[in-house]
């Protein structure tokens, strides 16, 4: 352990991993605690008689072996350290734990501990020395005298519970959290660019403002969420049309659309002349026809197969002929390196080129005027534009679905049928999964995530559920 500081701050870190938490106002009582030029705020309840602790107690429990072995883990990890989480942690935290990072990057540790000697104790487990004192009835720690010194001084000037950011950046983040942060992504962009360029010879933007994230438990599962300010990106939602196309027993699929602004700030970020010629000796076409590709709406889904899983990615981008062209220039270029053709013929009244490399086929083609399939799979172009069961009509999407609060419109999700994808993985493996491991995966129905956001505020959410 490098410092008593780091010893803490690790130990909460593992209390948040573990699944123990609380809940969170927005904004919390506890923000009076950090300046307002602070870099970061984060907070971590440790109360095990709170609402978030005992749901995600339930949580785990559903999952067997998940919560014993996480248990375990940092049970082993205090008794390396002569530690009991009962009796010499859980007093010495107290029921919340807050870190800070000043404006100097510096950190400070608040805890509100039940025993000032378990404290003490714990922190006499470290070989260095750790600067304490009283901060609105708040123990704070810190590395040394000086930081803590300019945050205090920081705190006279003015805290961050009134900064439009901070509120911001809450906001996009549910009321209830086991854990929550907020990173001010300007000045920490700012404070690292020397370094960024140093190691890559560009001057990196990230273009992020504020960056947030939570962790939550809830009845029947866990949530993450995560908020952003990126200005500039504009209005990427889209309609997700071809998702509506993907076949009822696709085990996952990834939505994305509105993705020419993050391609365009991409490549502002980088040499565009070099990677274009890296690209273009690699694959035979050029970057801008990639880019062009995947910047309309897209799906890509995997489904169960005869010996091998289905892999099917469906296109619609701005200019189809450029990106059939694009994608032709691909198979050709695959199939010469394989020493092996591309071949052409008629299947259900559509034209289908097909690339047989080893045992898998890859066939593509337009599906329609604007829509370019490219898949693994005999019969996924007939899937696609037939009447059969959609992945959209199911209980079980639907269900994750509305665990994120999926509409009609968005910026890109991804679904994943966790406990529907054992078959696929048995299959790869070309084995059976320990019993252990295959309760794991039947114990979780699903895991989704998606984008969402109005104007420069994006927010992320995910949902792992558990019924």
């Amino acid at each position: 352990m490098a410092c008593r500081l780091a010893f803490v701050a690790l130990l909460a870190t593992a209390v948040l991993v573990s699944g123990c938490g609380g809940t969170a106002a927005q904004i919390p009582e506890s923000a009076r605690l950090a300046p307002a030029d602070a870099v970061v705020f984060a907070r971590i309840t440790t109360d095990d008689d709170s609402t978030q602790w005992q749901k995600a107690e339930r949580v785990l429990e559903r999952i067997p072996g998940v919560r014993d072995t996480l248990v375990s883990a940092i049970e082993q990890e205090l008794s390396d350290e002569g530690l009991d989480w009962e009796t010499d942690v859980a007093p010495a935290l107290g029921d919340e734990v807050v870190v800070v990072a000043t404006a100097k990057l510096r950190p400070i540790v608040l805890l509100q501990p039940e025993s000032e000697e378990k404290l003490a104790a714990l922190l006499a487990k470290s070989d260095e020395e750790t600067v304490r004192g009283d901060v609105d009835g708040w123990v704070a720690l810190a590395e040394k005298d000086t930081d803590l010194a300019d945050y205090r001084a920081a705190l006279e000037r003015g805290t961050i519970e009134g900064d439009e950011s901070f509120a911001a950046g809450l906001d996009a983040l549910p009321d209830e959290s086991i854990g929550l942060v907020w990173v001010d992504m300007a000045v920490l962009t700012d404070e690292l660019s020397p370094l960024l360029q140093q190691a890559t010879q560009e001057r990196i933007d990230l273009g992020i403002d504020w960056l947030s994230a939570s962790l939550s438990a809830e009845d029947d599962g866990m949530l993450v969420a995560m908020g952003a300010r990126t200005p500039g990106q504009g209005n990427t939602h889209y309609e997700p049309a071809l998702f509506r196309r993907v076949p009822a027993d696709a085990v996952a699929a990834l939505s994305f659309g509105g993705t020419q602004g993050a391609l365009d700030r991409i490549q502002g970020q980088v040499d565009v002349d070099g990677l274009s010629q890296m690209v273009e000796e690699a694959t035979g076409v050029s970057l801008d026809g990639i880019v062009d590709a995947l910047s309309g709406e897209g799906v890509l889904y995997v489904r169960p197969g005869e010996t091998v899983p289905e892999v099917t990615l469906a296109l619609a981008p701005p200019d189809p002929d450029k990106t059939w062209s694009t994608v032709d220039r691909l198979a050709r270029k695959l199939a010469l390196e394989m020493q092996a053709t591309v071949t052409t013929s008629t299947e259900n009244g559509l034209e289908v080129s097909k690339l047989v490399v080893e045992d898998v086929t890859i066939r593509y083609a337009r599906l329609d005027a604007d829509t370019i399939v490219i898949t693994t799979g005999e019969g996924a172009l007939a899937l696609l534009s037939g009447d059969e069961p959609k992945l959209v009509d199911s209980e079980a999407y639907l269900r994750a679905a509305e665990d994120v609060g999926l509409g009609d419109r968005t910026k890109g999700f991804v679904y994943v049928d966790v406990d529907g994808m054992l078959p696929l993985i048995e299959g790869l493996a070309g084995e059976s999964i320990p019993a252990e491991m295959r309760d794991g995966f039947e114990a979780v129905d699903s895991l989704v995530f998606q984008t969402s956001g109005d104007g420069d505020t994006t927010r992320m959410t995910g949902f792992v559920r558990v019924p």
